[in-house]
This record gives C-alpha cells, sequence and structure tokens, in this order.
C-alpha cells in the first residue's frame, strides 16, 4: 500500500531524509517575532536538527526606521537581512538550514529578476517592501546581490520520502501525480481549498503555510502552520522527532 501511494506522486528524486525537524512557517517581515524565532534556533535547536522555512518572508511587515528615515515596511528588510546572516552562519557551521520559496517571493523575483511590475501595481504592501528594498540597495550593492542570490537559490519543496514528509509553501493539487508539473504550474506556491479541503488521501504527510488558520490545521495527512502572523503576532513552529510532532507558539 505505502509504495501504490508513493507512485500516485511522481517526482524527480527524494531529498535527504532527517529525523528531527524544525519547522517556520510564514514571518511577513514581522521581525520583533522574527528576532525571537532566531534567538531559539540559536539557541535552543540541536546541531543535527533540520531546520526549514516555509518562504513568505516578506510584505505586510512592521514600520520603523532604516538609517533614520522611517519606512511603512522596514521589518521585511530586517528579517530577510537577518535571515541571510542566519544562513551563512548555518552554512559556516555546516547545520542543515533549507529555504523554500513562497508565493510572495514570486513577487520580488518577478520585480527585481524578471522586471515585471504586475505585482508592484496590485498590492499596496509589496510596494511598501519595495520600497525599503530599493533604499538600501542604493547604499548597499553587496547586500543587494546577496539578496538577488537569496532568491535564486530557494527551493519549490523539500521530500522527505523515507519519513512520508512533504514540505512546501501552500500544499499540493491532489489531482496532479507530477510535483515537478505543480512547481511549474504554481500550485505548490498558490493552493489553498482545493488541497486542504480535499479528502483524497495524500501519500506524504504535508507540512504547509500560506493559508492561515485561528489554530494549526492538524490532520493525518497534512499540518497547516500559518497562524497569519501581522495579524496575530506570534508564529506557530511545529518540531518532528522521529515521527512525533509538536507545536511551538512564538
Amino acid at each position: 500500500m505505502k509504495k501504490f501511494l508513493s507512485s500516485l506522486f511522481s517526482h524527480s528524486g527524494s531529498d535527504h531524509s532527517y529525523s528531527k525537524y524544525l519547522v517556520v512557517p510564514d514571518l511577513h517581515g514581522r521581525y520583533s517575532v522574527y528576532q525571537r524565532v532566531e534567538k531559539y534556533i540559536r539557541e535552543e535547536v540541536e546541531e543535527d536538527r533540520c531546520v526549514i522555512f516555509l518562504g513568505d518572508y516578506m510584505d505586510r511587515g512592521e514600520s520603523g526606521e532604516i538609517d533614520g528615515n522611517l519606512f511603512e515596511d522596514a521589518g521585511s528588510y530586517y528579517t530577510i537581512r537577518d535571515i541571510i546572516a542566519l544562513k551563512k552562519w548555518a552554512q559556516s557551521q555546516e547545520r542543515p538550514f533549507l529555504f523554500l520559496r513562497g508565493n510572495h517571493e514570486l513577487f520580488f523575483e518577478n520585480f527585481f529578476i524578471e522586471g515585471s511590475i504586475n505585482a508592484y501595481r496590485q498590492y499596496p504592501f509589496f510596494q511598501d517592501s519595495v520600497k525599503a528594498l530599493e533604499y538600501v540597495f542604493s547604499r548597499e550593492q553587496q547586500f543587494a546581490e546577496e539578496f538577488i542570490a537569496f532568491l535564486k537559490d530557494l527551493r519549490p519543496y523539500y521530500l522527505d520520502s523515507k519519513n512520508g514528509y512533504l514540505f512546501v509553501h501552500a500544499g499540493i493539487d491532489p489531482e496532479c501525480k507530477d510535483l515537478e508539473t505543480q512547481v511549474k504550474k504554481g500550485s505548490v506556491y498558490w493552493i489553498r481549498d482545493k488541497f486542504i479541503l480535499s479528502k483524497k488521501r495524500l501519500p506524504y504527510k504535508v507540512i504547509f503555510g500560506h493559508t492561515p488558520f485561528f489554530e494549526p490545521l492538524i490532520k493525518k495527512d497534512k499540518i497547516g502552520l500559518d497562524c497569519g502572523i501581522y495579524r496575530t503576532g506570534h508564529i506557530n513552529l511545529l518540531r518532528i522527532d522521529k515521527g512525533s510532532e509538536q507545536i511551538l507558539r512564538i
């Protein structure tokens, strides 16, 4: 039966398997919360625990000052600045940290890499994030390059088929059998009800963010962690220890 279920979703190959995970969902530029998350990671997370960020690092962030200038969304800049630094630290320590792409990262890729202004015209919150970032980019060329490199290095999903976990930003289309096709169509970044409300049995337990819930959504085949951090001011982390799952609220 397990082999049959796995065959329902084809993919280009499984990633490395870990016995311990810490999963960080949508941050949305909430720098005050992110600082507490990073403190927890640096001080309390073991070296062999794989830390996975599910994307949506920016947009709808906290207002604040950058070099004495007030920005509606300074929080997105400070959050992504520190996440890039955290990634460097993890690499220097040879620690397993993974960073996934969310739908909001697509906005930044489209704007800064592809030159599209569609999202900029459509979403005021994205305009606020861009204004803060462009201000910093005009003064710190190195950070601008590091930011683009970070975006290009993001992963669409992470599959641990041995332990039966699929980590992804939004979820998967239960009717589509190929994960790479879902990446191309954008399902892994955008899907909501078709995935969440589906009663079709999934081949892996899907750990996702993207859609906010009042309390974490916990089902046999899916766990939704997003709590609408920009409204609630807290975040739900997930610890996985050899199949045992625990929600941590910060």
